[in-house]
């Protein structure tokens, strides 16, 4: 897939320029030779002299092709070569946003959006009773942890942190931030935000955080966190997108202290310009969904199937690309969220779905349908 063609384009060397610097490094007088020459094949030092030239001219051509200047953290994630592609202009958004909750500030830096996927660069900086040394200890150790926060994903704009904090303060009083099973009841349905988790619109969805380090002169977590929505009429561009976001667990040699004794909140609005690309298929009771951008592929299929594993829909999904080659999905991605209903015959699923996310910005440009086993379905 060529992914750098859109960019290279804008970014060439003039079509004369080869001619006038081949022109002048031949035209060039040989330097005086202060010792016996050694023997080169006639032209050789001017070929490579000029070979030289125009390596290092197209070089500069190539370094110019950066079209977003993002954060190292997408660099590591996507790989430098990244910020060279269309897809990443597209999808990229410098969002600076920041919600101060009482004693713990939220900031979300970066993103990278699509209709249907998002990685944000967040920002938790800690409350100023939070022992820093402790902290960045935990943060060098080997044995010792500090376990990220659990995000949570809401589509609601209109609640602050005052309303959350009016609305359920009374509720985290009894929490014990360090267990999954105290607070959990809370932000899996006891929260006054449940009624607007992602999982109302798009069941299935998955999400990855991880960490990206401590600053202790800002005091501050850093996260990359990522959301896929499993295919269907969901369009974060759509709405504002609001974070829950409990506080981090130091543990040091197995004693866990939450970082913070309340959660935070903050929203923003995703922006990107639409990539995702969608085909469905139909025939003899049996349906294909397929959805692809830049960032992730989801697929759902009904009707009956031949698999009893969510992973070998996977194995069994492919993309076909403009050039007539079809690449396995399995090859390209990493991740795996998926589900469906049982009741085919051996137990296989008679409806069934995945989401998973690639590992590098695919080039949706060279993308013209999606295989599912012996079934092609078209995009769009």
């Amino acid at each position: 897939m060529n992914r750098y063609h859109d960019a290279m384009e804008h970014c060439a060397p003039p079509p004369e320029l080869e001619a006038r610097l081949r022109e002048a490094v031949l035209s060039a007088e040989p330097m005086p030779q202060a010792r016996p020459a050694v023997f080169r094949p006639k032209g050789f030092v001017r070929k490579a002299l000029l070979a030289a030239v125009l390596a290092a001219v197209l070089t500069l051509s190539v370094g110019a092709a950066v079209l977003v200047h993002w954060d190292d953290i997408f660099s590591d994630r996507f790989g430098p070569a990244g910020a060279e592609t269309p897809m990443a202009e597209k999808a990229f958004q410098p969002v600076n946003v920041s919600s101060a909750c009482d004693d713990v500030t939220l900031t979300i830096r970066e993103a990278l959006v699509d209709e249907k996927s998002i990685y944000l660069i967040l920002d938790y900086q800690l409350p100023d009773s939070v022992d820093r040394e402790l902290v960045q200890q935990a943060d060098a150790s080997d044995g010792d942890f500090i376990y990220p926060p659990e995000v949570g994903y809401y589509l609601i704009g209109d609640v602050s942190w005052e309303d959350l904090k009016a609305a359920d303060q009374e509720k985290w009083s009894g929490l014990d931030w360090t267990s999954t099973i105290s607070y959990g009841g809370y932000t899996h349905g006891g929260s006054s935000l449940w009624a607007y988790h992602l999982s109302k619109y798009s069941s299935g969805s998955s999400g990855e955080i991880a960490s990206q380090g401590y600053d202790p002169n800002h005091n501050t977590l850093t996260y990359l966190c990522s959301i896929t929505a499993k295919s269907g009429d969901l369009d974060f561009t759509q709405q504002p997108l609001t974070l829950l976001v409990s506080p981090p667990v130091l543990d040091i040699d197995g004693i866990e202290t939450a970082l913070a004794d309340h959660p935070a909140l903050l929203t923003f609005q995703p922006e990107a310009l639409s990539q995702t690309l969608t085909g469905a298929w139909q025939e003899d009771g049996r349906s294909i969904r397929a959805d692809v951008s830049p960032l992730a592929i989801s697929v759902e299929i009904s009707g009956g199937t031949p698999y009893r594993k969510i992973q070998e829909l996977k194995q069994d999904t492919s993309l076909v690309l403009r050039d007539g080659t079809v690449q396995p999905v399995s090859a390209l991605t990493s991740g795996l969220t998926g589900g469906g209903s049982r009741g085919g015959e051996g137990g296989t699923y008679t409806s069934a779905s995945f989401t998973t996310q690639f590992r590098e910005l695919l080039d949706v440009s060279q993308v013209t349908a999606v295989r599912v086993g012996d079934v092609t379905i078209p995009l769009t």
